[in-house]
Parts: C-alpha cells; sequence; structure tokens
C-alpha cells in the first residue's frame, strides 16, 4: 500500500500500468481499516490502520474524532480498540489482563499522537503533501528454533530476547538444541508498530531548537543525543492530556509488559530489552552493531513485541 502510494511511477512486465488501477487493488483494505474489519485490512494475522495525507479516507475514524489534524481521539477511545482488533486476530480474551491492556492502549495512544503531530508536517512546520503514520499489530506464533531464527532475522538482540522468554518458561537453564522444540511450548507474540514518515526524531528536534534543515548538517552523535532528549522530553505532545508525564507511562508500560523495543528513525536503529531487571531509563542500543550507519529513513517507526499468555 505504502510503496503503490508514494510511487511516481508503476511499471508491469516493463509497461506503464496506471497507478489509478493499481490502487484500486487496496481501496478494499483500506475501506476494511475504516468499517472496523480488522482482519481484513492486512494478510495473515495482522491489522493496519494506515493513514495517507490527502486521501479520502486519511483521518480514519478509529484514530480520529473528527476528520482534521490533531483530533486524535482520546486514550479511553484506544482502550477499546484494542481489544476490538485483537479479538479480530483470534487472540484469547484472557492472553493480556485488564492492567496489561491499559499499559498498552496508553502507549500507543502516546506514540500516536507523537506520529499524528510529526508525521503530517515537514521540518520547517509546513504541511506535508505526501505521507502516512498508522498502527500494525501482528500476531506470529513461535514454536520450534527454526520459527524462531526465522522471526528475529538478522535481529541478534531480538533472539536473545526470544531465547531468554522460551528458557525462562520452564526454567531451562540448559539452552536449546537446533531444530528442537521450544521447552515451554509455542509462544504467542504480539507485534505492535506506530510510524509515520515525517522528517524524524532527531531532525524534527534539531530543526526546531537549532534551525537545522537536513540530516546533512547532523553528525550521528547529535542525531542520538537529540533522540535521547526527544524521547525524554517530548514523548508527550502539545495535544496530550498527559503532558510531562509521556516517558515515565511509556517507561512504565514496557517495563510491564516486559517487552522487546525497536526504534527506527533518521539513520538509526536501536532496541532496548525491558524484561531486563536492571532497565529502569531510557537507554537504547544500536541495533546492529556491525552497521555503524544504516541508511537513512523518512520518519520514526516504533516496534513493540512481546509475548502472549
Amino acid at each position: 500500500m505504502a510503496a503503490l502510494y508514494f510511487a511516481e511511477r508503476i511499471d508491469c512486465d516493463g509497461e506503464p500500468f496506471s497507478r489509478y488501477k493499481a490502487l484500486e487493488v487496496v481501496a478494499p483494505r483500506i475501506a476494511s481499516m475504516q468499517s472496523g474489519a480488522y482482519r481484513d485490512t492486512l494478510r495473515g494475522q495482522g491489522a493496519a490502520l494506515c493513514c495517507f495525507i490527502g486521501a479520502k479516507n486519511e483521518y480514519l475514524s478509529a484514530l480520529y474524532s473528527r476528520a482534521s489534524p490533531g483530533q486524535v481521539r482520546e486514550v479511553t477511545d484506544f482502550r477499546v480498540l484494542l481489544p476490538r482488533i485483537l479479538k479480530d486476530l483470534s487472540v484469547r480474551d484472557d492472553a493480556l489482563n485488564e492492567g496489561q491492556l491499559d499499559y498498552l492502549s496508553g502507549l500507543i495512544h502516546q506514540l500516536f499522537l507523537n506520529a499524528d503531530e510529526h508525521g503530517s508536517f515537514d521540518e520547517s512546520g509546513a504541511r506535508l503533501e505526501t505521507g502516512m503514520r498508522g498502527v500494525a499489530i501482528r500476531v506470529t506464533p513461535v514454536s520450534d528454533v527454526k520459527s524462531l531464527v526465522h522471526y528475529a532475522g538478522e535481529d541478534t538482540a531480538l533472539k536473545a530476547y526470544l531465547i531468554k522468554l522460551a528458557l525462562l518458561e520452564k526454567g531451562n537453564g540448559h539452552g536449546i538444541a537446533d531444530g528442537t522444540k521450544l521447552p515451554g511450548g509455542s509462544m504467542q507474540m504480539l507485534e505492535i508498530s506506530v510510524f509515520d514518515t515525517g522528517p524524524g526524531l532527531g531532525l524534527r528536534w534539531l530543526s526546531e531548537k537549532e534551525g537545522r534543515r537536513s540530516y546533512a548538517e547532523i553528525s550521528h552523535d547529535e542525531e542520538l543525543s537529540a533522540v535521547q532528549t526527544c524521547f525524554e522530553k517530548h514523548a508527550t505532545t502539545k495535544a496530550s492530556q498527559y503532558k510531562g508525564q509521556g516517558l515515565s507511562m511509556a517507561l512504565m508500560a514496557l517495563k510491564r509488559l516486559d517487552a522487546f523495543m525497536t526504534l527506527r528513525t533518521g539513520r538509526l536503529s536501536l532496541y532496548q530489552d525491558f524484561s531486563r531487571s536492571d532497565t529502569t531509563e531510557f537507554e537504547p542500543r544500536n541495533r546492529f552493531p556491525k552497521l555503524k550507519r544504516p541508511p537513512e529513513v523518512a520518519g520514526t517507526g516504533y516496534s513493540i513485541c512481546f509475548r502472549l499468555k
């Protein structure tokens, strides 16, 4: 969907293809986002709510109370929305307790408030002509070593997190042999992503504070420091009823969920394992140590994953 939306030209077998006809293919999925048929928004056991700037259904009713910028629904609405989506994805009612649903819906609300504010305007504050922001939720079963490795991919930190979850389930301290089933049986992983295609955390922060207008004007260390500061001071937006409490609320939610979080923004790819007993601050690490300078990307994407009961 995103590729079709942003594409200036579409070719099929070497010949130009109508962008309008290509977009017709994804129109039913957008309609499902608006109507609340969440299972039909993505393939597989997943759901997405994508807001495309300039589209007829840019302000999805599940996320916005009115069709205009800054009119994101209240956290109580997100608390109602989340169980509905999980039910559509065949997640058991007891997979998350009431407290976990409270923390998680509050976290998603906080992050989407920022996506709405940061993903709709460029670094100078002008409204973007194209862009997207949204929320994606996916449920993935991890039943053996093969599926664990496939789920983690090249992310060694995520792989270590998953192995730890599998071993903790049965108190197994002897490791996992290749090709075997996991000690505690199949794990059902819930992954929630909140994203936007705005300038990115570091550039947004430094453009407001120091007038920077591109990543070419920012060193890697400056960007990393700006992202840290941005999260600490601006984890909640001006529109939020929880202004000034964004960081503590986010950290509390992630810690209560024993979650694994990744953050991709600008030229940074970071992670933090909140299941660690010594995690009390926002102290993200480089997600791919061998890749010192990841390619620059537009916007910001948070992904949170953890094990369901």
